[in-house]
């Protein structure tokens, strides 16, 4: 007969051993996701999270073209219709996940008891490819209305002024906030826009008044290319305002001078050389515009003087320009706005800068230190040339430094003096061809 002290130490025993199991298979146990729990139209409850993440993805990949449209306000027709991935929207399945309530080993062995919660639902996570916005943008920015800067003319003696039309822009951080509340019943997403401000105000753009300065150079008609570029590059200049402080670049404004914008094949300097290449003569353009603002008293900041000099200006006055190599920049250091206004007529071509003036204030340009010397001829053998004959190939040109100055008066005294640097024009040699063709023997009858 089993005595109850026996049944005791059984009954002990067991428990222990049962302790030992639960103690083993609760330092096993991975924590899984609450029960009744759904990300989106995902049921994740009872999964441990990394089997969740990937029930989500592989739920990603139909969900993600899924169209939606995307439209501006109240308007009842759609700007556009796009799938989800074609929107830039990715599925963060980690984060999806990252959050969601777990069962450690004793919440999940009294569910077993006590039957499953009530439902939990959570939305996907997404992060988002903002590039793939950008034709987006174009379209509702297009569709509101297009963006115009302001404009300043000189027109037969008179100002004109267009005010910026700032049109409107999207606002990306509505937009993002917008795509985070996708769910599977989103059928569409506004496109949410804002006014946005003018860079060139209304009223400071009224201050431009009258003509700062202005400077012209002349240009031969005959060079119908030549003159062509001078002409498209000056009007592509014309009206451009210049708020206090910002800097004007010939070569950021213009771009790369090509054949499409309708740049033709002129005269132009290349290691001191005469030569031919695209968009030839637009040099005359920005040397027009540096003396233009030489005397309306702007900041230059980058100049650099030709190889050789050039005929329309002073020695020391000119300014080269090469688009990635060479630039023109100055800067509007003035109070106020200012603009640029060119006039283009066959054989002259005019840069004023306008603006409000400083009252008695005169701008001379002084030169001095000038030097030139020789940088000799070459000569070359023409097989084509008769013996002893001469060709002029390349004119050259001696070699030139200038230094110059910018000097300011206000009312006859002298209130600043501006050295603008020392132009060295290291001049192309003079290249002569001479022949070296035998003459051809004289043949004579002996009248037979």
């Amino acid at each position: 007969m089993v005595s109850r002290k026996q049944v005791l130490v059984g009954s002990f025993s067991s428990i222990a051993a049962i302790g030992a199991v639960l103690s083993v298979v609760a330092a096993r146990y991975e924590p899984r996701v609450r029960p009744n729990t759904f990300v989106g139209p995902i049921a994740v409850g009872g999964l441990l999270p990394q089997d969740a993440a990937k029930r989500l993805r592989i739920w990603w990949e139909t969900e993600k073209h899924r169209e939606v449209d995307l439209r501006l306000g109240t308007e009842s027709k759609p700007i556009i219709t796009l799938s989800l991935a074609k929107l830039g929207v990715r599925l963060d399945d980690q984060a999806s996940v990252s959050d969601l309530p777990l069962d450690e080993f004793v919440e999940g062995l009294s569910r077993n008891f006590g039957g499953n919660p009530d439902p939990l639902r959570e939305q996907p996570k997404f992060t988002f490819r903002e590039e793939a916005w950008k034709p987006i943008i174009t379209q509702v920015e297009s569709k509101v209305g297009g963006k115009s800067p302001a404009k300043v003319f000189f027109k037969s003696g008179v100002i004109e002024r267009m005010p910026e039309q700032n049109g409107s822009t999207v606002d990306l951080e509505a937009f993002r906030r917008n795509l985070s509340e996708l769910n599977q019943q989103t059928t569409e997403i506004e496109v949410p826009v804002t006014s946005a401000s003018k860079q060139v105000p209304d009223t400071e753009l009224a201050k431009i008044a009258e003509v700062v300065s202005e400077f012209s150079t002349k240009f031969s008609t005959g060079q119908v290319n030549r003159s062509g570029n001078l002409r498209l590059a000056s009007q592509a200049i014309n009206g451009t305002v210049l708020m206090p402080g910002q800097r004007f670049s010939f070569n950021g404004f213009l771009g790369k001078r090509t054949a499409e914008q309708g740049y033709k094949m002129a005269g132009i300097y290349r290691d001191g050389r005469h030569d031919l290449g695209l968009a030839g003569g637009i040099c005359q353009v920005s040397t027009t515009l540096y003396n233009a603002a030489l005397f309306a008293n702007l900041k230059i900041v980058k100049r650099t003087n030709h190889s050789m000099p050039v005929p329309y200006v002073p020695l020391g006055r000119d300014a080269a320009v090469d688009y990635g190599k060479i630039d023109l920049e100055f800067e509007n250091t003035l109070d106020v706005p200012i603009a640029i206004s060119s006039d283009w007529v066959p054989g002259k071509l005019t840069f004023r800068v306008l603006g409000v003036k400083t009252p008695g204030q005169v701008i001379e340009i002084a030169s001095g230190g000038r030097k030139s010397w020789s940088v000799g001829e070459k000569v070359v053998l023409d097989p084509n040339l008769p013996a002893g004959k001469r060709k002029v190939i390349e004119k050259g040109s001696a070699g030139h430094s200038i230094s110059t100055t910018r000097i300011v008066k206000v009312n006859g005294a002298v209130v600043s003096r501006d050295p603008l640097g020392v132009s060295h024009y290291r001049g192309g040699k003079r290249i002569v061809a001479v022949g070296k063709k035998a003459a051809t023997p004289s043949v004579t009858s002996d009248g037979l």
